[in-house]
């Protein structure tokens, strides 16, 4: 576990997965499978009327005390990680760990004879890392989702400045689905969209006047996810204890939607705040536009995995069955990952899979 002073504009926790297995938690140490969790963050979604960045004070803890990582399943990790770290500019936390069959990881996700690996990586003045994870050993299909197919997930990074990632974007190989590949000026922001090789959509913003020099170009990040129906998926994040906005109207702004690659189609969104953090979750659903519900499975490129951490998972599991949630973890049960941690991966009605992360009363955040 590592901290900096509460008086630092940031303070960051690591608890590395692996470490719980093993039955400690490594202080000033970078290892193995970690779940990044900064504490405060700037991020716009030009989507939605109210920006989904921060919320004034932290939402209570509940039942979900805090988010972890947006993970990316991905088809070529050396690919994927140049992407993230050398275009986007996230920060590395440590090295990419060697494919292994650690027995609770492949417990937990549900796949005998698989091999993984991953990466994780700092989004500057974000609660919010990304984990990077690679298979071997096991059948996969590309899920390859669009922005408007229900299951999709959304990364949203701010930056300081536009300019050099636009640059790096055009050698990058990554797909500029914004109108003539190009950012947009949108209510103060400069917006583009792109989307990655496994399919997973970046919306990229930055100020209209960049502001001063100072630290990362990155300065913001956050999390939205594509869904079927809103008016059904906001009663399974009620069961989690957030708290929606009741979605907007359905919105057809020219400028929004050839920005976002979905030309003639129209939107609507919801987000909440995470219990237990001041990042929220955002969901937009689409119409008029063919869309494709995600069908994949958690080891298939193109997946997407949000951690949320759980105070008691005998108490939220029975309420997610009963909700409606999909349980995919061994048994339906959690993982025990030594005396320090338990784990388990359920699938929401939009094929978005939860990893919920249960720790033992002396590993949780203070």
């Amino acid at each position: 576990m590592i901290r900096r002073s509460r008086q630092s504009a940031e303070t960051y926790e690591f608890v590395s997965v692996d470490a719980l297995w093993r039955g400690g938690i490594q202080k000033n140490t970078v290892a193995d499978r970690l779940i990044l969790m900064p504490r405060f963050a700037t991020v716009l979604t030009f989507l939605l009327p109210l920006a989904i960045g921060n919320a004034q004070t932290k939402a209570p803890a509940g039942e979900i005390t805090g988010v972890g990582n947006f993970s990316h399943i991905v088809a070529d990790m050396d690919k994927s990680l140049t992407f993230y770290r050398d275009v986007l500019g996230l920060e590395l936390v440590g090295p990419v760990r060697p494919f292994d069959s650690n027995p609770a990881i492949i417990k937990l996700i549900n796949v005998p004879g698989a091999q993984s690996r991953y990466v994780t990586l700092r989004v500057p003045g974000s609660e919010m890392g990304v984990e990077i994870i690679d298979y071997i050993g096991i059948e996969r299909q590309p899920a390859q989702p669009r922005f408007q197919d229900p299951g999709a997930a959304n990364l949203i990074v701010r930056f300081r400045d536009l300019d050099p990632v636009v640059a790096r974007l055009k050698n990058s190989g990554a797909r500029i689905l914004s109108a003539g590949g190009a950012p947009a000026a949108v209510r103060g922001s400069r917006i583009v969209f792109i989307q990655d090789s496994d399919g997973f959509v970046c919306e990229l913003t930055a100020p209209a006047a960049p502001p001063a020099e100072g630290g990362s170009n990155v300065i913001g990040g956050g999390f939205e996810v594509t869904v079927n129906d809103l008016d059904k998926t906001l009663p399974y994040y009620r069961a989690l204890g957030f708290d929606p906005i009741v979605p907007s109207q359905f919105n057809g702004d020219k400028l929004m939607m050839d920005t976002a690659g979905t030309p003639g189609a129209q939107f609507r969104q919801s987000r909440a705040v995470i219990s237990g953090t001041s990042a929220f979750i955002g969901f937009i659903e689409f119409r008029g536009v063919e869309r494709k519900p995600l069908q994949a499975r958690v080891q298939d490129p193109g997946s997407p995995i949000l951690q949320l951490y759980a105070s008691d998972l005998n108490v939220l599991l029975p309420k997610l069955k009963t909700a409606g949630f999909a349980l995919i973890s061994e048994g339906g049960q959690p993982v025990e990952f030594g005396a320090n941690a338990r784990i388990v991966v359920v699938r929401d009605p939009n094929n978005l899979f939860l990893e919920l992360i249960e720790r033992r009363s002396s590993n949780k955040q203070q």
